[in-house]
């Protein structure tokens, strides 16, 4: 685990680093951003090659307007319905602002606000997820039409649990978690 942390970090260093000097250069892309953008989270759909975590979403959308700063939301969504199953919805707001292209690579930062339920039948404890998240942007065009990207993100999120199967007075609980979230995280992009 500590392996896989270490070479994490460094990974985002080097993403970090490499932005900050592509920042320095001269603008010469090859094509314009698209105003739309509509991405789908690899990690989703083939768990056993990307890592994933709870602050992916599966659908993201992002308008870019006429200046380097673009919008965004994302939606996620989980429906188990086995005897010990559960509910998630999740979405996310948020904004970034391109720092740099170079030829086929555009680098930007952002924020995201990001809100999860969860519902866990068999033990019915409702989970609120509230959180903030910073990132830094990667993403190379294949296409004008096609990209690849990959956000990794600093959080903080506050848990709010509601325990409903006790008659114990205090039945809510809360705390809060801080950690790098989306690291390997690969998204595929449509833009038109």
């Amino acid at each position: 685990m500590f392996f896989i942390m270490k070479h994490s970090i460094t990974l985002f260093f080097i993403l970090f680093f490499s932005a900050a000097s592509f920042a320095q250069t001269e603008n010469d892309s090859m094509f314009a951003i698209p105003r739309h953008q509509v991405g789908i989270s690899v990690n989703k759909f083939i768990k056993s090659v990307f890592a994933s975590d709870d602050n992916a979403m599966i659908i993201n959308y992002r308008y870019s307007g006429k200046n380097k700063w673009s919008y965004r939301t994302g939606f996620d969504f989980k429906n188990d319905d086995s005897e010990g199953g559960y509910t998630q919805v999740a979405f996310k707001l948020g904004m970034d602002r391109n720092l740099k292209r170079y030829r086929r690579w555009n680098f930007y930062y952002g924020a995201d606000y990001f809100f999860r339920y969860s519902n866990y039948k068999n033990i019915n404890k409702p989970q609120y997820d509230n959180g903030l998240g910073i990132f830094l942007g990667v993403q190379y065009f294949i296409s004008p039409h096609f990209s690849i990207s990959t956000e990794p993100m600093l959080y903080y999120k506050s848990v709010y649990v509601i325990d409903r199967s006790t008659f114990v007075k205090d039945n809510k609980s809360r705390w809060s978690e801080t950690g790098f979230g989306r690291i390997g995280f690969i998204e595929l992009n449509f833009h038109f």
